[in-house]
């Protein structure tokens, strides 16, 4: 952790950090394109890419219907993971 960050800012920087790992290698460099956005999600989201079609999971979120996803498009999916998990442990914990 870098000095001085607690954990969910750090936890941030890595969010921020793995989008622009992937986007431009290939298109703009503000935006994942479609390969882009299978390879991030294979690398940094593993569980998430066995539960539906990749292609389906960028149409959802690609809001400008550019077939690339921006950051902000990005963040829908970091936000819908977050609910997801936030359930998951409130169930938990009610067990």
């Amino acid at each position: 952790m870098a000095e001085g960050q607690s954990e969910v800012e750090q936890a941030i920087v890595t969010i921020v950090a793995s989008f622009y790992k992937h986007a431009g290698e290939e298109g703009k460099g503000e935006t994942l394109t479609s390969e882009e956005f299978n390879k991030l999600l294979n690398e940094e989201l593993p569980q998430l890419s066995q539960d539906v079609p990749l292609e389906d999971r960028l149409k959802e979120l690609d809001i400008n219907k550019d077939n690339e996803l921006n950051f902000a498009e990005y963040w829908k999916l970091i936000g819908e993971l977050a609910k997801a998990k936030q359930k998951e442990l409130k169930d938990k914990k009610k067990k």
